[in-house]
């Protein structure tokens, strides 16, 4: 499986590769983007589109970092939870182990009584 997984990533850098060598002209072409709000107005100073897609996709990269660093955190809770509920089960099952069966023996001894009576 994870040669499948390198194998994608090293075709996929190949694409993007061959991608930005052909359209390099095209690429290198400069954009200036604006943000206009009622009072306020913002601009960016003139950058390559390929700049643009490079910090669309770093941009990406760190949102899905943080996501994944997210989850890994709630798992690890959830684990902690989990470690300590069965520590608590072991120990009550080692409890119940080392209790005396005296009761048992009594319990089925009377139980057995009552249904010869209803036998007779």
């Amino acid at each position: 499986m994870r040669f499948i997984k390198v194998l994608g990533l090293v075709i996929v850098f190949f694409l993007t590769m061959v991608f930005f060598q052909q359209n390099t002209a095209e690429l290198s072409q400069t954009i200036t983007l604006k943000f206009d709000l009622l009072f306020q107005s913002w601009s960016t100073i003139p950058l390559p589109i390929y700049f643009l897609i490079l910090g669309a996709f770093a941009l990406g990269a760190i949102v899905v970092v943080l996501f994944f660093f997210i989850e890994r955190v709630r798992l690890g809770a959830a684990v902690r939870k989990a470690r300590k509920q069965s520590k608590k089960l072991e120990k009550e099952v080692n409890a119940l182990r080392t209790q005396p069966l005296e009761s048992a023996e009594p319990m089925a001894v009377e139980a057995a009584a009552p249904e010869a009576a209803k036998a007779e």
